[in-house]
């Protein structure tokens, strides 16, 4: 087996990256890291799968950072450390959830997965507040609905594209993803 990825499995991970920029931009910089984290789970091996984490973790810096003028500061840049071990930690428990549920029929595996997705990235990014000195207000139900919504329709949107995607014979599809 080669170390390189296919040029098709390139060109649809910088497709869902594509995607999950345009939320990043519509959310303020907002990117739907346990959407996008249970979707390479479901679609990719873990490697890819964490590439495209990371992949969109960069581009959510270089929009925070590039196009919405963060400061270049020690806390900003804790914070942005700190959500990219959350995208991680999405892609974690995604795989985790998805490998227990091998056998789940295809509509349970991805929402099981998304839902395990967006506790870890919540987890880390909650745990990053009280070593940072995150405000009680980030955590209100309201707040938490909110970023749980828009991952959950980030996903939706995503989880289209990846059918599309199946349909024109550019993505792998869900159902013959093996997890391991």
């Amino acid at each position: 087996m080669s170390d390189q990825m296919p040029v098709q499995s390139q060109l649809w991970m910088g497709v869902l990256v594509a995607a999950a920029i345009l939320f990043s931009f519509a959310l303020a910089c907002g990117m739907p890291f346990a959407a996008l984290g249970a979707l390479a789970v479901l679609t990719s091996p873990t490697r890819d799968a964490l590439a495209l984490a990371v992949l969109g973790w960069l581009a959510n810096q270089v929009i925070g950072f590039g196009f919405l003028g963060y400061p270049l500061d020690v806390m900003t840049l804790a914070w942005g450390i700190a959500l990219g071990l959350s995208a991680l930690a999405a892609v974690g428990a995604a795989r985790l959830a998805a490998r227990q549920l091998r056998v789940a029929n295809s509509l349970i595996r991805p929402a099981i997965a998304f839902l395990a997705a967006w506790a870890a990235q919540q987890g880390v990014v909650l745990l990053a507040s009280l070593v940072l000195g995150g405000t009680a207000s980030a955590f209100t139900a309201s707040v938490v609905w909110f970023i749980f919504w828009t991952n959950a329709l980030a996903f939706l949107v995503l989880l289209g594209i990846q059918i599309a995607g199946e349909r024109i014979g550019l993505a792998r599809p869900l159902q013959s993803q093996v997890v391991g």
